[in-house]
């Protein structure tokens, strides 16, 4: 009689799977902790509230949702929680999330995280994909375009791989790159972790502290994120020298996004990744190489949470291509790793040569009004056949506010469309008789030119002159007369309506 073995699908480990799960929280809660220390010291305590309660959120949706399921079918909740641990999943989840997401998102993605990509599947240890990695795709896919309005009292800005995908993954030009690394403080502080980004992924030590930890314990495979820290700076690099960039670029290739992050807890799910080291290997290959196409050559800006789940769809064929016994199937095995890392290679120097620095879009300035005062004009003697008409003036405090319609170019130009005057507001110091301030309430006349006489330089003329001077005289605006000469007839039309 002949018998078949095949390798467990359990990990090997002489710690219990409670005791795993316990020291995995704790790590999670670790670099929680860092960014929440971030947000209170950096950006306040508005931000660290409002990251507390994702946090809160998301955990407390994901066990609740698992204490329906457990109530529904009948069985010991407490019993059910302590072999199930949806509190993992849900400090997964926000861990990849930033600061700006709404309480609601956190709801939702915590419920399609644990119902739709666990639950349904047969719970803990027979799910396909990713239960926290699932949750972030759906709130991402679900009001990534719609946060910032729905929440608008907790903003941040874009993060480091959203604006390098607009320079397309390419900076050549040592000014630019510092400009670039700068605005995040510098290339160490994307190791050190001190800026704005998801909860969970942006100390690169802190994270490479817990992996080891995580590793030395044997909670996890270390090979599976040393494998895919370094395959994705092996990529970096030979982009870094195809396109002429500095050592910098492998480095922040590895230390930005959620690379890290994803190595560490993502990766090296034992469900949802393969169960031999030569399949795990492969994995972790795929995973990095996803990971560099979908950053350098998609429009999404990280690709570390889509590239892990498309690997964990894979991971049935990776199992039957390398189960067996594994001395035995040595030499097939490295070679499998071999072909897989040559196409690999191959593959992403072809991209790297495709690539294309992309010139930063810069809003243009608005046009400079370049304002030059011609000759005098005496308010009293504007000789243009137009009129003004004063409205019920507004007392305070002894000022005088009149609101003039005075007609300027666009009242007189056959062309000008549409015909509509200026409206001019005249503030007047009864108690000093002096002119406090003159300004446009409504701009009507030809806008890049009559519009000079819109400018302080021009209207600033006015504060201080007496309204008992027998002539009152300011100078012109060149090129837009019959603009200066609206202003000066609201002028005069409103110390007449005092008088």
């Amino acid at each position: 009689m002949k018998f078949n073995f095949r390798v467990s699908p359990n990990y090997r480990s002489p710690l219990s799977t409670q005791q795993i799960m316990f020291e995995l929280t704790l790590c999670i809660l670790v670099v929680l902790g860092f960014s929440l220390t971030y947000y209170y010291i950096e950006l306040g305590f508005e931000y660290f509230l409002h990251a507390l309660l994702m946090i809160l959120t998301s955990v407390g949706v994901a066990t609740l949702v698992e204490v329906i399921w457990a109530w529904v079918f009948k069985k010991n909740i407490l019993e059910y929680l302590n072999t199930s641990f949806p509190w993992v999943t849900g400090l997964l989840m926000v861990s990849m999330m930033g600061v700006n997401k709404p309480l609601y998102a956190m709801v939702i993605g915590a419920i399609a995280a644990i119902l739709v990509a666990k639950l349904i599947f047969g719970g803990f240890g027979h799910n396909i994909f990713n239960p926290a990695g699932i949750g972030r795709v759906v709130v991402v896919l679900s009001f990534g375009g719609s946060i910032v309005k729905s929440f608008p009292d907790v903003i941040t800005g874009a993060t480091s791989q959203q604006v390098m995908e607009k320079f397309g993954w390419v900076i050549t030009d040592p000014a630019m790159v510092k400009t670039y690394l700068d605005q995040f403080g510098g290339l160490l502080n994307f190791f050190l972790g001190w800026y704005t980004g998801a909860l969970g992924e942006t100390s690169f030590f802190l994270l490479l502290l817990v992996g080891l930890y995580l590793g030395f314990r044997k909670i996890f495979d270390w090979k599976v994120p040393v494998v895919y820290i370094g395959t994705l700076f092996v990529l970096a690099t030979l982009t870094m020298f195809v396109q002429g960039m500095g050592w910098w670029y492998p480095f922040f290739f590895i230390a930005s996004g959620g690379a890290m992050f994803g190595a560490i807890f993502m990766l090296t799910d034992p469900v949802t990744s393969p169960t031999s080291t030569t399949g795990r290997i492969i994995f972790a290959l795929g995973a990095a190489f996803l990971t560099y196409i979908i950053r350098v050559k998609s429009n999404l800006p990280e690709g570390v949470i889509r590239s892990i789940l498309f690997m964990n769809m894979m991971t049935p064929l990776i199992d039957q291509i390398t189960d067996g016994q594994v001395f035995r199937d040595f030499k097939k095995n490295m070679l499998s790793i071999g072909v897989v890392a040559v196409l690999v290679l191959a593959t992403s120097g072809l991209i790297s040569t495709l690539l294309k620095y992309n010139e930063p879009f810069v809003e243009p300035e608005e046009p400079v009004v370049v304002i030059t005062l011609g000759g005098p004009i005496s308010i009293f003697e504007v000789k243009s056949p137009t009129r003004a008409t004063v409205g019920e003036p507004s007392v305070n405090a002894g000022l005088t506010t009149f609101r003039v319609v005075s007609d300027g170019y666009g009242m007189i130009e056959s062309d000008h469309d549409p015909k509509e005057p200026n409206v001019i507001d005249v503030v007047i110091n009864t108690e000093t008789r002096t002119i406090e301030s003159v300004s446009f309430f409504e701009f009507k006349d030809t806008k890049g030119i009559g519009d000079k006489a819109n400018d302080p330089i021009f209207l600033s003329q006015f504060a201080g002159l007496s309204i008992d001077d027998a002539t009152i005289s300011v100078d012109t605006v060149t090129g837009a007369t019959f603009s200066s000469e609206s202003v000066a007839r609201a002028v005069n039309a409103a110390i007449l309506a005092l008088k």
